[in-house]
């Protein structure tokens, strides 16, 4: 289910949903983009989970052209890539490229329920750099349970919603494509629920 959240700034909308990635079940809260959703939507684009296509996206900056390296020329040179990048081939050889596509939807937080906090931290462990954790467990966590969750930055709610620990800020320095692949895995899932 599909649950609209507050919107700060009119520039996105914020959403939160239950949801199977790569295998785990997750409750993602996130922003859209409302400028690359539409964008999306009246070109005809859905999610791109390719995670190499989104690094050789990457590799080109939004600003200007420029010469795309040559383990990516490849997969920036098919026609299914128009929407995504401004991609020309130098007549002289390579392949040129400007990115016009952007992430579609940003992480603000992952929460993992689970029966014990214990194995909760280890499946946020797995989600590390993609956005804020916090895990769901029953209340019944050792101190040394808490500091590691603490440690690891890891938030913690228990079952009757009581927070015992707040997950820590999450600072990205860049995009890389397996977080934009996760968020693009969030992103087609909001368009399908959104129908």
């Amino acid at each position: 289910m599909l649950e609209a959240l507050h919107t700060p700034h009119e520039s996105e909308m914020i959403f939160r949903h239950q949801g199977s990635f790569d295998g785990a079940e997750l409750t993602v809260t996130y922003a859209v983009d409302r400028v690359e959703h539409e964008y999306r939507l009246d070109n005809g684009m859905a999610a791109v989970a390719d995670e190499f296509l989104l690094a050789a996206l990457l590799s080109v900056p939004e600003d200007r052209l420029v010469r795309v390296d040559s383990r990516f020329e490849k997969a920036l040179s098919t026609s299914s890539v128009a929407p995504l990048a401004t991609v020309l081939q130098d007549p002289e050889g390579g392949v040129w490229a400007q990115r016009r596509a952007h992430p579609a939807a940003n992480v603000i937080g992952i929460e993992i329920v689970s029966s014990s906090l214990r194995r909760g931290c280890s499946a946020a462990q797995r989600w590390a750099g993609y956005g804020p954790r916090t895990v769901q467990a029953p209340a019944k966590a050792s101190t040394f349970e808490l500091t590691e969750a603490a440690h690891y930055g890891i938030g913690v709610i228990t079952d009757e919603g009581q927070q015992l620990l707040s997950p820590a800020p999450f600072v990205p320095v860049r995009w890389s494509s397996a977080r934009w692949r996760f968020a693009e895995l969030v992103y087609a899932q909001f368009r399908e629920l959104a129908g």
